[in-house]
């Protein structure tokens, strides 16, 4: 064998070596990609479903307010409320401001 056919077979020898190693790299990747997909679509879900839950806890918060406003107000509890906030220097809203 020549130099140069010795230095051909080193050149093949490198470029197998190093296309086994980048496919090895590309499959690694790859299933760490999809591993990493599964998780952040579990996530997403998870996070779905707390929203969904956060939502329905607020929406039976306004529920609630809506029922309770005129027993407050019969009360006279709102008028208070007022009161004491003038009283510690906060201005009603303009949304009371116009209701008045």
């Amino acid at each position: 064998m020549t130099s140069t056919e010795t230095i051909t077979l080193i050149k093949d020898i490198a470029v197998i070596v190093f296309l086994v190693f980048t496919t090895f790299v590309i499959v690694f990747g790859s299933l760490l990609g999809i591993r990493l997909y599964w998780r952040v679509g579990r996530f997403m879900d998870r996070m779905e479903r707390f929203t969904d839950g956060f939502e329905a806890a607020f929406g039976n918060v306004a529920t609630a307010r809506k029922a309770l406003r005129p027993v407050v107000r019969g009360l006279g509890l709102m008028g208070l409320s007022r009161g004491i906030g003038r009283f510690f220097g906060h201005e009603s809203s303009d949304l009371e401001k116009e209701r008045r």
